[in-house]
């Protein structure tokens, strides 16, 4: 398989794995918890390094608590970070737990340090806050722990100063409302930014079309995974991921040919679209528009393969529309013009009463082969338009194909049953029958035989030659209007069998063909028992 096949990302589970972890969109509200954790490591080793600085500096053990409580929260924060479903809230609430705690000591023994010390006031106010920014139900419980917390901490430093008791109640009250406030507005953004997300994601998901953010100053870069930073259900699928929405990076090699052309073009030109064809046989139309600001690329695809397919078949039918109306022309005038001639030289009197005699019956037979043709155009006009019927009645299909074979005036050899009878209309047999003899003139062998038989309920007529079988794609079109062999000896308006299947399946039969040993059309009609 080629290393870029996209089918190669559902086998490599290792790389499924790892993507994972990171298959969302970056904006995803999901992914505050991961980044949070990740900034209370950095924000707590940077504290912890500057209390280690002071301790360092002042020589006083008391200070060491501090900087101590930060580094190993940091580390706590750090192994937090690298887990599939950090806990945020776990970590503030048990920081809540020491900056209070650390409060304590300080009430009891001054000589750990200053009660109005702003440190461990503005770890539990910030801890409260953040916790409620990073969602889910543990980080309202942290948040309300936190006002309770902190109300606890203002009434602790008040009564460590000695103030009176209203200005204990007054600070307690204070802070308890301005935590209520904080909260308040950082619940009302949160919530903003979740219903903004659910928007945005249905949005995007919902799109007919797929949809890919890429980091394309990376790609110019030479970086390699490229940086993908959105992709929709529809684009994953048609780039051969297993999930659906991501944001990851992703090894060039993984990635399909006409991604990677996509990107080399969108590199010359900020703007355009261009049609695609996918390995699998799809046909996208892809469209791309560069930010210049971020340096990415948006990319959209919809796929025309439906379309294409439509736009072919379309041209292929006009084209064999403008043939069929060639040949049309050509068939009507070719005996038209015969049977003018002999019309005006039987007119002039020139000939004898002989010749004369002999000139109109071939004016006539030339006339006949124009009314086969008119009476084809009409049937399968009729089919197209919804207006073809058909009047079944008993008949002896025996003589009808007898009566046809000595009209053609064709050599054929015949296998006849006498006396088959069948339920169908006469008229539109005989047409059928005369177009399968024709088409076997026109385009088969030189042997030719018309069987005739019965068997279970069903009547069987035959019209075998010698020709050579058909070519496979052309025998799924056979029957299609306007479809014909090619043929050195005549070309036709290729209605006949086209107009032989459908009158034979609106009177309950059918036509078909196979090739074995000999060309064999069939045409098979219910049997007038069955109707009756």
């Amino acid at each position: 398989m080629d290393a870029k096949d996209p089918r190669r990302l559902s086998d490599d589970s290792r790389l499924r794995a790892r993507l994972g972890r990171s298959l969302t969109f970056a904006a995803d509200p999901s992914r505050l918890p991961a980044t949070i954790t990740a900034a209370l490591a950095v924000g707590l080793f940077v504290i912890g390094g500057i209390g280690l600085v002071d301790f360092a500096l002042n020589r006083n053990v008391p200070t060491a608590i501090q900087p101590a409580a930060a580094l190993g929260l940091g580390a706590w924060a750090a192994v937090m970070s690298r887990s599939r479903h950090p806990r945020p809230a776990l970590l503030l609430a048990v920081a809540i737990t020491f900056a209070f705690g650390y409060l304590i000591l300080v009430a009891v023994d001054p000589a750990l340090g200053a009660v109005t010390a702003t440190t461990p006031v503005a770890v539990i106010v910030g801890a409260g806050v953040v916790a409620l920014a990073a969602g889910g139900r543990d980080s309202l419980w942290v948040g309300l722990y936190s006002v309770v917390v902190a109300g606890a901490a203002a009434v602790l430093i008040q009564s460590s100063l000695q103030s009176d008791g209203m200005s204990v109640a007054t600070e307690a009250a204070t802070t308890v409302v301005l935590m209520t406030v904080a909260f308040v507005t950082v619940g009302a953004i949160r919530k903003a930014v979740d219903d903004g997300y659910s928007r945005y994601v249905g949005l995007v998901e919902s799109a007919p079309v797929a949809v890919v953010e890429v980091d394309l100053a990376g790609y110019l870069r030479g970086d390699d995974p490229i940086h993908i930073r959105l992709m929709n259900s529809t684009a994953s699928t048609s780039l051969g991921f297993v999930d659906g929405r991501r944001e990851s990076l992703v090894k060039r090699r993984y990635l399909i040919d006409e991604f990677l052309e996509v990107l080399d073009r969108a590199a010359v030109s900020p703007t355009g679209s261009m049609v695609s064809n996918a390995a699998d046989g799809r046909t996208f139309k892809v469209g791309w528009q560069v930010d210049a600001a971020t340096g990415s690329v948006a990319l959209t695809g919809t796929d025309i393969t439906v379309q294409r397919r439509a736009e072919e078949e379309l041209a292929d039918q006009i084209s064999a529309r403008d043939q069929f109306i060639a040949t049309v022309s050509h068939e009507l005038r070719t005996p038209l013009t015969g049977a003018l001639g002999m019309l005006e030289l039987v007119s002039s009197g020139e000939i004898d009463d002989a010749e004369r005699d002999e000139m109109v019956q071939l004016a006539l037979h030339q006339v006949k082969d124009m009314a086969d043709i008119v009476e084809d155009l009409l049937v399968s006009a009729r089919a197209a338009s919804g207006f073809l019927t058909v009047n079944p009645e008993t008949m002896n299909v025996s003589d009808s194909v007898e009566h046809v074979l000595a009209v053609t005036g064709e050599p054929f050899q015949t296998d006849i049953q006498p006396h088959v009878v069948a339920w169908a209309d006469p008229v539109r047999v005989r047409q059928i029958v005369k177009n399968l003899a024709t088409n076997a003139v026109r385009y088969g062998g030189a042997e030719r035989r018309v069987v005739v038989s019965t068997s279970n309920g069903v009547v069987s007529v035959e019209v075998r030659d010698s020709g050579e079988p058909l070519d496979p794609d052309f025998v799924a079109r056979i029957f299609e209007p306007y479809e014909r062999a090619v043929s050195p000896r005549r070309q036709s308006v290729g209605l006949g069998l086209t107009v032989a299947r459908t009158l034979a399946r609106l009177m309950g039969g059918d036509v078909t063909y196979e090739h074995v040993g000999q060309a064999i059309f069939r045409l098979t009609l219910p049997a007038a028992s069955l109707a009756d």
